[in-house]
């Protein structure tokens, strides 16, 4: 007989098979359940690692509100724990949760944070994650231009698309010069 997983765990492990399941609602709430146990255990990366999968869930789930609270603070606890990739990745969460909820400006401050980090990283699929959805929030507030080279960034400088919006571009750029 194998000894019970503590409780922290057993938590963790109903929050993920919720999610893989896209019953998000119970995954938020599995996740927020590990997100104490695993604070009342003295664990903080691995608390922050559970409120950032809470913020998913709960973004997925339709919460976006549940979501930013649960994602405030992550990307700093992950600083202080030493660990870069998963405050990477709460930036882009706190980001898509900031947008969710309106905060434009503070969303994009969040995406270019998220950006940085990956980029020192040498994460490029994440990078390029993160400044697509930049390039989408730019859209959103008007900034066109802003955009399309946001998007060039994130499809690359060798790309058929990212050749052709160069070029769109630099003919957009002498036409607003003439």
């Amino acid at each position: 007989m194998t000894e019970p997983l503590p409780r922290a765990e057993e938590w963790e492990r109903r929050a993920l098979e919720a999610y893989q399941a896209r019953r998000f609602a119970d995954a938020a709430a599995a996740f927020e359940a590990a997100w104490h146990a695993y604070r009342e255990l003295g664990q903080p990366g691995k608390a922050a690692e559970m409120a950032n999968d809470l913020s998913v869930s709960a973004l997925l789930g339709g919460e976006p509100r549940r979501a930013l609270q649960a994602a405030a603070g992550t990307p700093h606890v992950f600083h202080e724990v030493g660990d870069a990739p998963h405050e990477a990745q709460a930036w882009g969460n706190l980001a898509s949760a900031q947008e969710a909820c309106g905060d434009l400006q503070s969303a994009e401050t969040s995406y270019r944070k998220a950006i940085d980090l990956f980029a020192s990283l040498g994460d490029e699929e994440n990078r390029a994650l993160c400044l697509r959805s930049l390039a989408r929030l730019q859209l959103r507030r008007g900034r066109a231009l802003e955009a399309s080279l946001t998007m060039q960034s994130a499809l690359g400088s060798r790309s058929r698309l990212a050749r052709w919006l160069s070029r769109l571009l630099d003919r957009l750029l002498q036409r607003h010069r003439s």
